[in-house]
């Protein structure tokens, strides 16, 4: 059985390798790819944010971060991701100037590594040994969806 911070990592990785499929179909400006790309990667985000909310974030008050307020630093970043992915399909969607998708993607992608960072110096480590049946298994059916 693999163990809870190995299975917190394994989803992240899934997300990002789904990031990243959008990121390269972008770069070649492959336009259906990186619209599939996209869509793949805000339902995949929209589903592991949801997951961690129901299971990452209790452990983590129970973990009690000195100097941080774990619960509130993460759902303000889900929160940005999610309305950064969904402005940036809006103006995909709408026909925006490749200029403004570039941009917006850039942004998306600065915020994401931040999160990213976070996620695997500071919250998975303090939140993966603490992890009860109900939150890890609310996290391993988001990691499912993710493979």
């Amino acid at each position: 059985m693999e163990n809870a911070l190995e299975l917190l990592r394994r989803a992240q990785e899934g997300l990002r390798l789904r990031f990243d499929d959008f990121r390269r179909a972008l770069e070649r400006r492959d336009g259906p790819a990186y619209r599939l790309g996209l869509a793949d990667f805000q339902h995949a985000l929209d589903g592991w944010t949801a997951a961690q909310e129901r299971g990452l974030l209790p452990a983590l008050d129970r973990a009690a971060i000195p100097g941080r307020d774990a619960r509130r630093e993460l759902m303000l970043e889900f929160v940005q991701l999610r309305e950064l992915t969904r402005q940036l399909r809006a103006q995909i969607e709408g026909g925006a100037r490749m200029a403004d998708v570039l941009g917006l993607a850039e942004n998306l992608a600065r915020r994401f590594d931040a999160h990213e960072r976070g996620l695997r110096d500071a919250y998975y480590p303090a939140a993966a040994p603490l992890l009860d049946a109900t939150e890890r298994s609310a996290l391993e059916d988001a990691a499912r969806a993710l493979s």
